[in-house]
């Protein structure tokens, strides 16, 4: 295996069980919104394609397939905005 730090010329990062905890957490977290966002994304299809196969049998169940479309769509979007706006960043170091 090849060595990435040279011990020898250099002292060794340093490490301790807070900043691995806390890099576990990270990452178990990163996993979770990961899960929220496709669980969300699959919900999104699924009742889209329910609005549109049911468009002519039930209209208005379609209309609120529809209406949950736009107004999920811009609450997502108003998410992004002040995610934005704070400037955050979900890949940081």
């Amino acid at each position: 295996m090849k060595q990435i730090y040279d011990f020898d010329q250099y002292p060794p990062p340093v490490l301790n069980e807070n900043m691995l905890r806390g890099e576990l957490e990270k990452r178990s977290k990163k996993r979770l919104i990961i899960l929220l966002a496709v669980g969300a994304l699959l919900l999104q299809i699924a009742a889209l394609l329910l609005g549109v196969l049911t468009c002519d049998r039930y209209p208005i169940l379609s209309f609120g397939c529809l209406a949950y479309q736009v107004i999920s769509m811009a609450g997502a979007g108003v998410i992004a905005v002040v995610y934005a706006q704070k400037g955050g960043n979900f890949h940081h170091d």
